[in-house]
Formats: C-alpha cells, structure tokens, sequence
C-alpha cells in the first residue's frame, strides 16, 4: 500500500468526536474505508464511520473515536490514504508568454500575469497599453498549441471591448 499525506485534522465537530480533515488534495472520500495517522513515526490505521464534504473541510468521525476528548488527541496529526484514492492532478501550465489570439480581434499580445480566483483562472494582457483580464475557461477557448505557446480564443461578445473603450471622465 502507497500512503500519501493529503492533509490534517484542524479541529473537533460536535460532541460525539467528529473531526473536521482539512486537505487541499483532491481524493475520492466516499471511497476510503480508513485513514492512517501518524504517530510518533508510525502510521496507525483508524477506520472511517463517517465522512461528508462541508464548508469547513471534510467532517470525519472514526471507528475508534466516539468523544470530544478522544478526537481532540489527532488534532494537528497528519493524515494519510492509499494513493488509489488520490484523484490524479492536472498539470499545471505556466501560461505567461503564452500568445493570446481572439477569434474577432487577433492577436492581443502575451500574457503577462495569471491568477487564480479559485473558481477560474485568469490571465492579465496588455493591448494597446490596455490591461485586459479574462477567464481562461474551457468554454472561450477554442485551441490551445503548447508547442507554439498559443491559446486560440473566442471571447463573449463585448468582453474585451469594454476594456478598449476610451473612458471620458
């Protein structure tokens, strides 16, 4: 069996020993039956009663674990899972150099920034001395030749023309 740390136990939920696993690793919960706990170097298997996804992370109650008191020891433990059940990670791309080509406009430059807004990516261009930012989402791009370091994209109407409008104040 290959572990793999996804994450850790943050905090207690409730007062029958829930702990609240907060990972930023994307994995199958549904499908783990136990996860292992590191313990003074060791990892200790601790099989799974509950698990459900929640705002505040994903809500665990253990076999094991039946009270507040008990659930407060894993606190801050690293928690570990069978790699099976990882969901594998898209790669991701560096996108600043990348060319921009808009299917009515052409080429808008390269780009020169890229966020994260957790939702979507977006990336920064200047044209025409013009900061443009735009969603990179599967829906505005048409092609993307990584070889060339192009995106092909087609942008929703008025999108980018509300950026190269001269402002009058």
């Amino acid at each position: 069996m290959d572990l793999k740390e996804i994450g850790y136990f943050s905090k207690t939920h409730g007062i029958k020993g829930h702990l609240i696993l907060k990972s930023d690793l994307d994995f199958f919960f549904e499908e783990v039956n136990a996860f292992f706990i590191d313990s003074g170097g060791s990892k200790a298997p601790y099989f799974v009663s509950e698990i459900n996804d929640t705002n505040n992370g994903i809500m665990v109650l253990l076999e094991e674990i039946s009270s507040v008191e008990k659930a407060k020891t894993l606190i801050g433990k690293k928690v570990f899972i069978d790699s099976q059940f990882i969901a594998e990670q898209e790669d991701n791309i560096d996108w600043v150099g990348f060319e921009l080509i808009d299917s009515i406009h052409g080429s808008l430059g390269e780009i020169t920034g890229v966020s994260d807004n957790g939702h979507q990516v977006l990336v920064s261009l200047l044209h025409k001395n013009k900061e443009i930012i735009l969603p990179l989402v599967d829906d505005f791009i048409e092609n993307i030749d990584e070889t060339a370091r192009k995106i092909f994209f087609k942008a929703p109407e008025g999108l980018i023309e509300v950026y190269l409008e001269d402002k009058k104040d």
